[in-house]
């Protein structure tokens, strides 16, 4: 015989399970993108408190309405949000933790039409599985030892013209390592900027390896507390890589728009250096640009 408990359960499970139809879908779905219009445009206006209670009424309302209807809030995972943080959502999480190990992969979300940025969404994506396919391989071959790997992502940058998103994997057995990953997104074109796109030819490599090659030196001048490999290093076989620069190379624009190349941990100095990173002067670079205006805050 059923119990209070059981049937309630039951209840419950039937009310969650409750599919959310098309219908419903693409109203939430409109009523989302028609209330943030309204609230942009009623921003622009120079008495727009007298109508902000409206608007944050009706957005509330559909929130409110988003977080209490399970099959609802399930689907409110995909609807944009009012706001700067409109582009970046949380997608596809990997999670598997016991005694042995803990893994917690997060994996972000590019909400956007254009096809050029939604293809982010299928690298992340990408990325994550092989990570986690990766992790399952290492976990099997070191039953006995601890393995800890934490993937997550931030937003570095996001104003009028960029957006910069930061992805940053830490892999901990017996040592660890981390990876940092950045893309840069043009706002106004649409587009996902490379040093190519910014360039009118690969002497950029030369001038740009030549400003770190400074900055290195100025550096381990200035402080006996920093390193880097030497030729001698990298002939024992020290290091990795060296400092080598190339048309895929991780970098990323700040806040400043100023260009940041960025060297992977361990591949021209030692663990404790992190991952180093490097600004190079605009004005040094300037002349190179396809838009000299390009990087202009």
């Amino acid at each position: 015989m059923k119990t209070t408990k059981d049937i309630l359960s039951s209840f419950r499970k039937t009310y969650v399970s409750v599919p959310v139809s098309e219908d419903t879908k693409n109203h939430i779905i409109k009523t989302f993108a028609s209330e943030e219009k309204k609230f942009f445009r009623k921003l622009r206006l120079i008495f727009w408190e007298r109508f902000a209670a409206g608007t944050i009424g009706v957005f509330a309302i559909c929130l409110l309405l988003a977080i209490t209807i399970p099959p609802i809030r399930s689907f409110a995972a995909e609807l944009p949000v009012i706001g700067k943080f409109v582009r970046i959502l949380s997608g596809t999480n990997y999670h598997n933790n016991n005694s042995h190990h803990s893994i917690n992969i997060k994996t972000p979300y590019i909400d956007s039409k254009n096809k050029a940025l939604a293809s982010l969404n299928k690298k992340y994506l990408a990325d994550s599985k092989k990570k986690y396919q990766i992790l399952e391989k290492d976990i099997k071959i070191n039953k006995n030892k601890k393995i800890s790997v934490t993937s997550s992502y931030q937003k570095l940058v996001d104003d009028r013209r960029f957006l910069v998103l930061e992805r940053q994997s830490t892999k901990t057995m017996a040592d660890s390592e981390t990876t940092l990953l950045y893309d840069t997104i043009d706002k106004q074109a649409g587009t996902v900027v490379t040093l190519p796109l910014l360039f009118k030819s690969k002497h950029y490599i030369t001038v740009i390896s030549d400003q770190i090659e400074k900055q290195i030196k100025k550096q381990v001048k200035s402080s006996a507390n920093k390193y880097y490999w030497t030729k001698k290093d990298l002939s024992e076989g020290v290091g990795t890589k060296g400092l080598i620069l190339n048309a895929k190379h991780s970098f990323y624009i700040n806040q400043n728009h100023q260009l940041v190349i960025v060297f992977q941990q361990f591949s021209i100095a030692p663990g404790y250096m992190g991952t180093p990173k490097f600004t190079i002067p605009t004005d040094s670079i300037k002349h190179l640009l396809i838009n000299p205006n390009y990087l202009n805050k």
